[in-house]
């Protein structure tokens, strides 16, 4: 019998109605695999649900440095894990059966990992293949696995072991370094800092450092509009205002200006490439405002449903082999796509434009041509946009023309652009292009008009943009700190410990008290060399180039000179966490915890869930729901009902304030007028749908009129 083995329970039973044959579903415990007989050889399909098996102490302690681990089943680890005990005794006693065992998980670090414990702690021989796929597609699985290869892919699966070891080394050691020495103190607060968790709050804090230091310069800006077109000063920005004032003073309205130069060149503007899975974030983020952690699952859920390719991938290529001229006739066949789809296959355009970033186990996102069932509203607008990005790939280049036209009036020059679409080409396909066009009145070289109007401002430099959870994200990239899979979660991670807040991300007084500590006494721990020499190591264990056990090793020297450093300095740096733990409480208690008294807190989950807890958690677990959307923070004032705590929601557009205790009688009309009206609407389409069905007779037109005109009032 041979063991194939799938990352998820969905993916299970896709692989095996991919693979054919005669199949029956058989369960152990609560989990459903699949047996089936093909061509005289007999198979099991089983799922795992993630990591069945982690990292842990041998022997538990809580002090630090700590480096004596073993992998044990998630479920003896963690009481959260519980409900993976199923699942890893399924396929222990399936692996005692088994001949061969065959991976099947995603094809990337993680998915190799967890195919490669099921199959040395779950079966423990040496016969071992592996299936490579992109996309759940019953012919690509199928393809894949009558052509699986005779042996699992182990550098992938090495690499992803050491990644473990490494995050879980510094992980523990640096976050229990960080809480001993605030536990000395005399204070109390979870903490974590990681491996890559430490250069991503660096990166934070340093843009949070420059906008402080920041120290606005005032600037000028002379204006005149010609046939209601403006122009701008050539010089641009004035750093002395009598410059900007003698030059404001030789113009006047209804003087003459004399236009010296119009140029017009038309420009093609190709197509955006097809996704990889940080542009996806970033897009996502920017259109629908989700959060990159929330992109993520709601991808993993579309390509879990056959819709999309592999998500987690760094390629913006879109290789022939993947069939790009079938997956358009299958979205032919979509009404919300046809159309566009239909002039790809007319035209015959099946070369899409692509990207330079390359990976060599997955192409670039993009859907399968599945027709989508039901999908929630969230999943809709995700999937829409991969489709159109997808489709957008193959259209022509956009054409643009671009105007600059330069003036002259009382001696001082002036300036206008102007582009419009001439013709739209991908953009046309692709509504979620966001740049705008720019109209300009036509002008011709010699032409004398008259000053409309003239205008002088005054304005100040701005310090840098905060990073946003989207562009952080791209930063770390850019930068090789974490992986596709793990950026969203190291930002995550960020907010939940207090570190960071908002949607434009600020540092917390928390967070740079920390960053302060640790750049002081242990200024390696945020040192993004050192990070992203580890990540190149791990590249060359995937690569075959290195093995795991020099990385580890590597890694866990270095960890051990952060840590010496940490605990000679471990005083210092416990007085001055504590004294930042009770500045960020002092400002933070804008709401109290009305059972114990503590401040209360917002959390925000990766999922982009959120809700307040209490400071003094575990201690007391008070806590309160708070809306999915929109930005949540905590204000001074109390319900005016009932006297609790209350928030301010920001959302776009909007911002209200609420109560956050759940039956407070300030939400009695809560979702009342939206029910009204969802039931008028409601009662209004089965009018309808009664009035088409009893379409009434000639003769009988009176009478079945006025049980229409009765409904429709009812209604």
């Amino acid at each position: 019998m041979e063991l194939i083995v799938a990352e998820k329970p969905k993916v299970a039973y896709t692989i095996a109605k991919a693979i054919g044959g005669e199949m029956a579903q058989k369960s152990h415990g609560k989990v459903r695999y699949y047996e089936i007989t093909k061509d005289g050889h007999e198979y099991a399909v089983a799922p795992a649900v993630g990591h069945l098996f982690n990292l842990a102490e041998k022997k538990v302690s809580r002090t630090y440095p700590v480096f004596d681990v073993e992998w044990k089943p998630a479920y003896q680890i963690s009481k959260f894990s519980y409900y993976t005990r199923d699942y890893t005794e399924t396929l222990q006693m399936l692996g005692k059966k088994a001949d061969r065992v065959t991976v099947a998980c995603d094809y990337d670090i993680e998915g190799s990992l967890i195919g490669y414990n099921v199959y040395r702690f779950c079966y423990g021989g040496e016969n071992g293949g592996r299936m490579k796929f992109s996309s759940l597609v019953q012919s690509e699985l199928s393809d894949s696995f009558e052509n699986r290869e005779g042996s699992i892919d182990f550098n992938n699966a090495f690499a992803g072991e050491a990644r473990h070891v490494l995050d879980w080394y510094y992980g523990i050691n640096l976050s229990r370094a960080l809480m001993t020495a605030l536990k000395k103190a005399g204070g109390f607060r979870t903490m974590s800092i990681g491996r890559v968790q430490g250069p991503a709050l660096d990166i934070l804090a340093r843009r949070e450092r420059e906008i402080a230091a920041f120290v606005p310069q005032d600037y000028w800006e002379v204006r005149i509009w010609l046939k209601g077109t403006e122009f701008l000063h050539e010089v641009g920005r004035f750093m002395e205002e009598p410059a900007a004032e003698a030059a404001y003073g030789k113009i006047a309205k209804g003087m003459g200006a004399t236009i010296e130069d119009v140029e017009k060149k038309e420009v093609e503007a190709w197509a955006y490439p097809p996704f990889d899975l940080t542009s996806l974030q970033l897009e996502a983020y920017s259109t629908f405002g989700f959060p990159p952690a929330l992109t993520l699952s709601l991808a993993q859920t579309l390509y879990e449903g056959s819709l999309i390719s592999y998500p987690r991938t760094s390629s913006q290529k879109l290789p022939a082999k993947l069939g790009l001229a079938r997956i358009i006739d299958k979205l032919s066949a979509n009404p919300d796509y046809s159309a566009h789809a239909k002039i790809l296959l007319e035209k015959k355009w099946f070369r899409p434009r692509e990207g330079r970033k390359e990976d060599p186990a997955h192409p670039a996102i993009h859907p399968t041509g599945m027709q989508p069932g039901k999908l929630g509203e969230q999943e809709k607008k995700l999937y829409d946009l991969i489709a159109r990005r997808f489709l957008s790939c193959f259209a022509p280049p956009a054409k643009i023309a671009v105007t600059k036209v330069k003036a002259r009036a009382g001696g001082e020059g002036f300036d206008a652009n102007g582009s419009q679409i001439v013709e739209k080409g991908w953009i046309e396909f692709y509504p979620y292009y966001k740049n705008k066009e720019k109209m300009i009145a036509p002008f011709t070289n010699g032409e004398n008009t008259p000053i409309e109007d003239k205008k002088k401002d005054k304005k100040q430099t701005k310090p840098p943009n905060r990073y946003s959870p989207a562009s952080i994200i791209s930063e770390l990239e850019k930068k090789h700190l974490g992986t596709k899979a793990t950026r969203s979660g190291i930002v995550d991670t960020l907010f939940k410990r207090g570190y960071a807040e908002g949607r434009s991300i600020e540092v917390t007084p928390f967070g740079m008290g920390a960053w302060d500590v640790l750049n002081k006494f242990a200024p390696k721990i945020l040192d993004e060399q050192l990070t992203r020499k580890l990540e190149d190591e791990m590249e060359a264990v995937v690569a075959g180039k290195l093995g795991k056990d020099v990385v580890i090793q590597e890694g866990k020297e270095m960890l051990m000179q952060i840590l010496d450093d940490f605990k000679r300095n471990e005083d210092k740096i416990g007085k001055e966490l504590l004294g930042s733990v009770k500045q960020t409480e002092a400002e933070s208690a804008k709401a109290m915890c009305p059972k114990c008294g503590k401040p209360l807190r917002v959390i925000r989950m990766k999922t982009g869930s959120q809700f307040v807890g209490c400071t003094g958690y575990p201690e007391c677990r008070n806590a309160y729901p708070l809306p999915r959307m929109g930005y949540a923070s905590l204000i001074e004032k109390k319900c005016k009902e009932c006297g609790g705590p209350m928030a301010k929601i920001r959302g776009k557009g909007r911002s209200y304030e609420m109560c956050l205790v759940v039956n407070c009688k300030s939400k009695a009309n809560w979702g009342k007028k939206k029910a009204e009206k969802e039931k008028a609407e409601e009662g209004a389409k089965k009018t309808e749908t009664k009035t088409k069905e009893k379409k009434p007779r000639k003769k009988a037109a009176p009478k079945k009129r006025k049980v229409a005109k009765k409904e429709t009032e009812a209604a």
